[in-house]
């Protein structure tokens, strides 16, 4: 299942990425997108990336093995990157239930 989860995850980014370098019109949405609300587009970009190193992380084996030194211990990437997926997850949730939306 969370090998499904992570090649879906990985064409949807490959497919924007290749409308946004094709695509004017596509590029032009996603550019207002980021203007409208940068904050917020930054951290969904940074948690679907976290989420991808850890899907990815977790089924190769290559990049299992990287370590991240964080305050002098050294921690696997796909551990740290899964820790924040669910970290912003919990934001996400949070700021939905506080009823934090964004300004239109």
């Amino acid at each position: 299942m969370g090998a499904i989860v992570a090649l879906m995850m990985t064409g949807f980014a490959a497919v924007g990425t290749f409308k946004f370098l094709t695509q004017s019109d596509f590029r032009k949405s996603l550019l207002g997108e980021f203007i409208a609300s940068p904050v917020e587009t930054t951290f969904i970009f940074a948690l679907c990336g976290c989420m991808l190193l850890f899907f990815w992380g977790v089924f190769v084996p290559t990049l299992g093995t990287i370590k991240v030194p964080i305050m002098g211990n050294r921690y696997e990437l796909w551990a740290v990157a899964g820790i924040e997926s669910l970290v912003g997850f919990l934001i996400m949730v949070l700021s939905k239930w506080l009823g934090t939306h964004r300004s239109k």
